[in-house]
């Protein structure tokens, strides 16, 4: 489950990336630093995602 996140993460970061650079060369630039903005909360969530351990349930006797 955490390596389909991680892509569906990775491939978002791209199109918000070419998007971003897109709209920046079209001078739309508020738009294209949220985008960039989308983008870095995406790498940032997606770091968060690969190193949290997942909680192991209680031994019960």
């Amino acid at each position: 489950m955490k390596l389909l996140i991680f892509l569906v993460l990775i491939a978002m970061v791209v199109v918000n990336g070419m998007t971003s650079y897109t709209l920046f060369r079209h001078s739309f630039y508020d738009l294209s630093n949220l985008l960039y903005i989308a983008a870095f909360a995406s790498t940032v969530f997606g770091i968060f995602v690969l190193t949290s351990k997942s909680p192991k349930p209680a031994h019960i006797k």
